[in-house]
């Protein structure tokens, strides 16, 4: 009976997809990795309108927006200025589109990036955000992740963290494995339908040093569309399509998207159920 209540979930949420009002279009969206910005457990493989991306400068650039829903940033835009505000642990800062120049707590500071406009979005260099706004984080050259690591992260998109029925009391080793590349391919919005399709592909490596038993591995994925709904994905139900993962190994997973409004984010949480 619970196997068939979760389809009713399932069913449930394409319908909200399919009948609640209309956004945007999706553009199309084609993104790849690494490097990987990683919050807590969490992979981040996309923020809206497109994934984290390295500029000419081999900086890691972020949509301003999404510093306000991961880390719990205050930020705004004033597009006459083509100036940015973020204030964060107490620091104040100020960016502007195109320029080097970045004033922290009324203290002039010159990056070696800029700022720039992207689908209609502003990105800046998540270094600004290590160096100058006390973000508990740092770049690994070996792994090639970005790793943020605090508990006030993450609070404010509820929709990507929180977990199916089927996975609570889970007893999990959360960093079991790593996520080391991904492939993001959006269709634009079908017209007539109103609906865009895409799909996401994640490759995951078992970091453990011990073989993952058949049926313990657990890397899943949620996607949130800008309208709030969201959809993470089955675990006790889908247990025989869980593989044994040796130490080094890796394994490839593809999973179809959907929406009638703008992706907002994507995540994958790699665990290792005990």
């Amino acid at each position: 009976m619970k196997y068939f209540k979760w389809l009713s979930v399932v069913f449930l949420f394409i319908c909200m997809i399919l009948i609640s009002p209309m956004v945007n279009a999706q553009s199309v969206v084609q993104a790849s990795s690494p490097p990987i910005l990683k919050i807590n457990q969490y992979y981040i493989l996309f923020t809206y309108p497109t994934s984290p991306y390295v500029d000419q400068n081999n900086r890691l650039l972020v949509p301003l927006r999404s510093l306000s829903d991961l880390l719990g940033a205050d930020v705004a835009y004033n597009k006459g200025k083509k100036q940015a505000t973020i204030n964060f642990n107490n620091h104040h800062l100020v960016l502007t589109t195109g320029s080097k120049e970045v004033t922290i707590d009324q203290n002039i500071e010159q990056m070696d990036t800029i700022p720039v406009q992207k689908r209609n979005a502003l990105y800046i260099p998540l270094k600004v955000m290590l160096e100058y706004l006390d973000v508990d984080g740092a770049y690994n050259a070996n792994t090639k992740i970005i790793e943020l690591n605090n508990p006030k992260y993450m609070k404010n998109t509820p929709q990507l963290t929180q977990e199916t029925q089927d996975r609570v009391g889970l007893d999990e080793n959360q960093n079991a494995f790593q996520v080391t590349s991904y492939q993001i391919n959006l269709g634009a919005t079908d017209k007539k339908a109103g609906i865009w399709k895409g799909s996401i592909t994640y490759t995951s490596k078992n970091v453990t040093g011990k073989t993952i038993e058949q049926g313990k591995e657990d890397i899943h994925s949620s996607y949130m569309l800008a309208n709030g709904n969201s959809q993470g994905e089955l675990y006790k139900y889908m247990r025989e399509k869980h593989s044994a993962v040796k130490p080094g190994e890796s394994i490839t997973k593809t999973r179809t998207l959907i929406g009638n409004t703008d992706l907002a984010y994507i995540i994958v949480k790699p665990y290792a159920v005990k």
